[in-house]
């Protein structure tokens, strides 16, 4: 009997010991669980900060496009939504210069649906030039933004040398009726974007190229895309599914760029 309780002292004994191993674990567990619910937690409270204050801008952006753009504003609000791949920048920053473009067009007297045109087409040859030249994309969209008013300086950025003379020259090669110091502000700007676009004619559309077949323009086509996403989370009237689609699109690139550059890695170690 005696042979008998020890062994099942013993027994206990191994018991009581297991299972404060299990409560151990199961502690340890209950911690960590802990720990990656509080890193949610903030994560979320992150992500809530970021879609408020992008849709904040994003709303102040498109309600800034129906003032200038009028009945022309939905059309630029839909090539806002492709901007991050065509320019590298997300709807809101698209919509932010777009506006501010158009103003100036509108207010050398341009009308509202060239405005429109011109501020597209400028837009997207800044960033075509912007990823020629190598410049900052925001100091490219600056560039063109100051031209639309008249001050010309900063094209130099964008390759083109641009100034009363050079425009004046330029407007007597087309057999233009133009004279610098009778024009108005209105065709000074037409005739200063004419030229702009005729003289970079042969870097259309190299943004988007680079944009998808290089590392860098595609990491800033992902981040852009992401932008206009988080923006759209917080917009009742946003495109979601189409900017999931852009968004699923992005990072697609960023990964076919980026593959052959580790398997080439690979390849190369010993």
């Amino acid at each position: 009997l005696g042979d008998e309780l020890d062994d099942s002292g013993k027994s206990a004994e191994d018991a009581g010991g297991k299972f404060d191993k299990l409560g151990g674990i199961l502690k340890g567990i209950g911690v960590a669980m802990g720990a990656v619910a509080v890193a949610a937690g903030a994560a979320a409270i992150k992500l809530g900060k970021e879609v408020v204050q992008q849709f904040g801008e994003l709303e102040q952006n498109l309600g800034g496009s129906e003032a200038v753009f009028g009945a022309y504003a939905a059309s630029i609000q839909k090539t806002g939504e492709e901007a991050y791949r065509n320019l590298g920048v997300s709807q809101s920053e698209y919509l932010a210069t777009a506006n501010k473009m158009g103003a100036l067009f509108q207010g050398s007297g341009i009308q509202q649906q060239k405005s429109l045109e011109l501020t597209e087409k400028a837009m997207q040859r800044a960033a075509d030039m912007a990823s020629v030249m190598g410049v900052d994309m925001q100091m490219a969209l600056d560039s063109v933004a100051g031209a639309a008013k008249g001050n010309f300086t900063m094209m130099d950025n964008l390759g083109v040398a641009m100034n009363a003379t050079n425009i004046q020259a330029y407007a007597l090669a087309k057999g233009l009726d133009f004279t610098w110091n009778t024009a108005t502000q209105a065709e000074k700007a037409e005739i200063a974007m004419q030229m702009f676009f005729e003289n970079t004619e042969q870097y259309a559309g190299n943004f988007a190229r680079e944009s998808t077949q290089t590392i860098t323009g595609s990491i800033g086509m992902l981040q852009a895309a992401l932008g206009s996403f988080t923006g759209g989370l917080g917009n009742a009237n946003a495109d979601m599914t189409n900017l999931t689609e852009n968004l699923v699109d992005a990072f697609r690139a960023v990964v076919a760029n980026i593959v052959p550059v580790l398997e080439n890695i690979v390849t190369a170690l010993p």
